[in-house]
């Protein structure tokens, strides 16, 4: 049995992941297949009986860096997209769909088509694969750049944005719940509008739900809880939790969704503080989903959070596309893009459940 040498135990979050994946195992593509640290994160998630990994660069080369590395590629798939047979179908899909949504005719389509995140996303939707994990060997912008097309609803109301979800085992000791939260937006929109947050709220709550099975609460964070800051601009977060829960309502996810804010972190967290800020003698557990009124507030918040010994830390998970994709940064180590793995093959089963028959895709 492999001792998994540089990855952490698998803990409360990721252990229910793998065990759900191992009951319906997914297809992972990494577009930046030329990596050891993609090498050893596919041969564990093969090991694990998780799903197949799709590695996407030159063979010879993701051959001898296993070998060198005494990494097995059993059951690994390796994709070279300018060599595939698939390239020419997925051009030409690509260039009828650009003419449809009346772009003209690509100067450049196999070019585009062939870079190895695009080449990813036409795989997932087209059928042959499940999810995509990128960025460990590019600029976060770029792989925003080459997804931001595939949005499942272009307009600006529901921008592309990102999750990130943390494992903080001392506020499961200190507040309760199972520590796990997720965060929006950390890593897109500066400063997004009321629109946007409410969108922002209600889709990371379904993700968390989906995660955790089980209904959850969403905090609409700001610096005031109900006002008690009058002199604060907190009205853009006041109006985005109203929002938010019309739309939670309209959904008829209110038994599973429930909507707080705009309230502080504190309260958000603390029954303690809640029972103060909000209600007395409330026993509510804490917030599993956090929003954040800006994207400053949000990295900050994250990254403080990160620099904790104990904290788990998993995503960026990409929101409102139309297949689960996780942008990890070019640091990252094995144990975080395991575990993000693990969560966007989970997404993959709710994409799977949504659309039995498959997304119809717009390229």
């Amino acid at each position: 049995m492999n001792d998994w040498q540089g990855f952490s135990p698998l803990n409360d979050f990721t252990g229910p992941l793998l065990d759900n994946l191992k009951r319906h195992p997914k297809r992972i593509v990494f577009p930046e297949g030329e990596d050891v640290r993609v090498l050893r994160v596919s041969q564990r998630f093969v090991e694990e009986q998780a799903g197949a990994p799709i590695l996407l660069g030159r063979r010879e080369v993701i051959a001898r860096m296993a070998e060198m590395n005494g990494i097995s590629l059993k059951f690994v798939r390796i994709i070279e997209p300018e060599k595939s047979s698939d390239l020419q179908m997925f051009c030409d899909r690509y260039e009828r769909a650009e003419q449809m949504f009346g772009n003209g005719l690509p100067m450049n389509t196999r070019e585009i088509v062939s870079e190895p995140v695009h080449f990813a996303a036409m795989m997932v939707l087209y059928g042959q694969a499940d999810a995509i994990v990128a960025g460990n060997m590019k600029r976060v912008a770029s792989v925003f750049r080459a997804v931001n097309k595939y949005r499942q609803d272009p307009v600006p109301t529901k921008p592309l944005f990102a999750i990130s979800i943390v494992l903080v085992p001392e506020f499961s000791k200190k507040f309760g719940g199972r520590g796990v939260y997720f965060l929006a937006d950390t890593g897109v929109n500066p400063e997004p509008t009321v629109e946007n947050m409410a969108y922002f709220a209600v889709e990371t709550a379904k993700m968390a739900r989906h995660m955790l099975g089980k209904s959850v609460r969403v905090a609409m964070l700001s610096a005031s809880t109900s006002g008690s800051v009058p002199e604060l601009a907190a009205d853009r977060t006041r109006a985005a939790a109203a929002l938010a829960k019309s739309m939670v309502q309209k959904d008829c996810l209110n038994n599973e969704i429930s909507i707080e804010g705009e309230i502080q972190i504190d309260a958000a967290l603390s029954s303690d503080s809640y029972s103060v800020r909000v209600h007395r003698n409330s026993m509510l557990q804490p917030s599993e989903v956090w929003v954040f009124p800006t994207l400053d507030a949000a990295d900050i918040s994250k990254k403080l959070l990160c620099m904790m010994p104990s904290v788990y830390n998993y995503g960026l998970i990409l929101g409102g596309l139309l297949f689960p994709i996780a942008q990890l940064p070019r640091l990252t180590d094995e144990d975080r893009m395991f575990g993000t793995a693990l969560v966007v093959g989970n997404e993959a089963i709710k994409f799977h459940l949504l659309y039995p028959q498959g997304v119809a895709p717009l390229y």
